[in-house]
């Protein structure tokens, strides 16, 4: 993500001081806006397919026009809402080639890492990620709170990233996580309903069994079907990646 505008070397003019914070070692105040525009996106303060403004976006975020500016060309670039001249500003919407493609972009990464972890052998943190789905997944069976639902999407994306860490690739990594945030950015919109939580985390149980097992085969179907019953979920009829 080489963006000059962002990255750009020291400056000791004017320029420099409308945009750093008060002390050189502090963050750029683009840099500062991104991750608080990222945070209100991820959250769910704006939603997929809402409009919004610059001015509006600088005011909720407390930052000036400039480095409010550059955070939203930043977050364009990483896919997480659309500048449209003359119309505004458009979060990530969740179309159906978007979804298809999100989805379908995470399995080929979450199948390379479950093939990876299969021949690798079993390891503490992977007993450490089935416990906690165990232990998630009797909660939810006892109380769907707002709590459980909460323990639900951390582990539910604390695997995803378990499998394409298991890549080991930088280049994927970096893709990886805009791709992830670009997806829960959509999934804010459309809350997981209370029948599919539990479902969703006993997928995830028959990916790490078949790791477990060291069945590589196995992994790589169970992590497929996982996303195949995803893409039902969001209404897809054809639930394939063909």
């Amino acid at each position: 993500m080489a963006d000059a505008t962002i990255s750009r070397p020291p400056d000791t003019g004017a320029e420099a001081t409308a945009v750093r914070m008060p002390h050189s070692a502090d963050p750029l105040l683009s840099d500062s806006a991104f991750v608080r525009l990222k945070a209100m996106l991820l959250d769910g303060g704006l939603k997929a397919g809402e409009p919004a403004s610059q001015q509006e976006l600088a005011a909720r975020l407390g930052f000036p026009i400039a480095p409010m500016r550059e955070a939203i060309k930043r977050a364009s670039v990483e896919g997480l809402l659309r500048v449209v001249p003359q119309r505004g500003i458009w979060i990530t919407q969740a179309t159906p080639e978007r979804i298809r493609d999100g989805f379908g972009f995470r399995l080929l990464v979450d199948r390379e890492g479950a093939r990876k972890l299969a021949r690798r052998g079993w390891s503490d943190a992977l007993q450490a990620l089935l416990d906690d789905h165990l232990r998630v997944i009797d909660r939810c069976r006892i109380l769907l709170d707002d709590d459980a639902m909460s323990a639900s999407l951390d582990v539910n994306w604390r695997l995803h990233a378990f499998l394409a860490g298991a890549v080991r690739n930088a280049i994927v990594d970096e893709a990886y996580a805009r791709n992830r945030d670009q997806l829960r950015i959509m999934q804010v919109s459309r809350p997981q309903p209370p029948d599919r939580v539990v479902p969703a985390l006993e997928e995830h149980l028959a990916i790490l069994e078949a790791i477990r097992r060291g069945d590589a085969e196995g992994a790589d179907a169970a992590t497929a079907a996982h996303a195949q019953q995803s893409l039902r979920w969001w209404g897809f009829l054809d639930a394939t990646f063909e």
